[in-house]
C-alpha cells in the first residue's frame, strides 16, 4: 500500500500539477490532502475541482475553515476585511458548500499502527512546530471528538506550518508533510508517500520534493490581482515568511 499525502496547495495550480505528475508515476493507491488548498493564490476554484476529483479524501485547513465561516457570517479569527471579500467571491457557492462539507481528520492502521491525520491539530488549529515544546507536540497524537478511535495515535500526520520534518516523540512518529503551493523550507512543493504492507510490522515514509513554474505561479496571480501580491511573491521565491502588517 502506497499513500501520498500532501497539503496547503493554496491556490497555486501550478504546483498541485506539478505534484499530482510525480504523483501518477509512483503507483499511489490512495491520495489524501490535509487542507488549506484555497487562499494565497488564485486558483482556488480550479484546485478544489482537482482535489475533489483526484483525492480520496481531503480533510479541512485552517483557511479552509476560515474563509467558510466568514462567508456565512460566522465569528471567526479571520476578520471580514477586503482580503477575506477576495477570497469569498472568488469561489463558486457549490464549491463552498464542498468546502464546508469537509472533515476535521482522518484516520487508519498501517502495519498494526494507528495513523491519524489532521491539518493541524486533532482537536482544534492551534499551530505547534517542530521546536514547540513535547507537552504541545504530545496534543498532536491524542484523539479528540473528530475522531473515529478514542485511543491515541502511534503516527500523528499534520501540515499547517509549511515545512516538512520527521521526529521520533516517545516512541511515536510524528510527521509534517510540508506545503504543495506555499512552501517555507524550500521552493520546492513538498508532500509525502507511506508505504507499508499487510502482515508486515515496519512501514516507510519517504519525504519529496519537486521544482514547479514558480514563474508561472507569479504571472497568475499578477493577473488575477490576488490580496497581499507581494507578499505571496516573495514567498514563492524564497520560500521565507512574509511578515504582514
Amino acid at each position: 500500500m502506497k499513500i501520498a499525502v500532501m497539503s496547503d496547495i493554496h491556490g497555486n495550480l501550478p504546483a498541485l500539477e506539478a505534484v499530482l505528475d510525480v504523483i501518477r508515476k509512483r503507483n499511489i493507491d490512495k491520495l489524501i490532502c490535509l487542507g488549506d488548498i484555497i487562499g494565497k493564490g488564485p486558483s482556488s476554484n480550479e484546485v478544489i475541482d482537482i482535489c475533489r476529483k483526484e483525492c480520496d479524501i481531503v480533510v479541512k485547513g485552517n483557511w479552509d475553515d476560515a474563509i467558510v465561516r466568514a462567508s456565512r457570517k460566522e465569528d471567526v479569527s479571520f476578520p471580514l476585511g477586503e482580503r477575506t471579500r477576495w477570497y469569498i467571491n472568488s469561489i463558486t457557492p457549490e464549491r463552498m458548500e464542498y468546502l464546508g462539507s469537509l472533515p476535521h481528520s482522518t484516520e487508519f492502521y498501517l502495519c498494526g499502527k494507528l495513523v491519524r491525520l489532521f491539518h493541524a491539530h486533532p482537536a482544534n488549529y492551534n499551530r505547534y512546530f517542530s521546536h514547540s515544546s513535547i507537552e504541545q507536540r504530545r496534543e498532536l497524537f491524542d484523539y479528540s471528538d473528530f475522531s473515529q478511535e478514542k485511543k491515541t495515535a502511534d503516527i500523528a500526520i499534520y501540515a499547517d506550518i509549511h515545512s516538512a520534518y520527521f521526529q521520533t516523540v516517545e516512541g511515536k512518529h510524528l510527521i509534517n508533510v510540508g506545503s504543495v503551493g506555499n512552501p517555507l523550507d524550500t521552493t520546492q512543493a513538498s508532500f509525502i508517500i507511506l508505504e507499508g504492507y499487510e502482515g508486515e510490522a515496519s512501514f516507510g515514509v519517504q519525504f519529496m520534493r519537486t521544482a514547479y513554474d514558480v514563474e508561472r505561479g507569479i504571472e497568475m496571480a499578477k493577473e488575477a490581482n490576488v490580496p497581499d501580491l507581494d507578499g505571496y511573491i516573495s514567498e514563492l521565491r524564497t520560500a521565507n515568511y512574509f511578515r504582514r502588517g
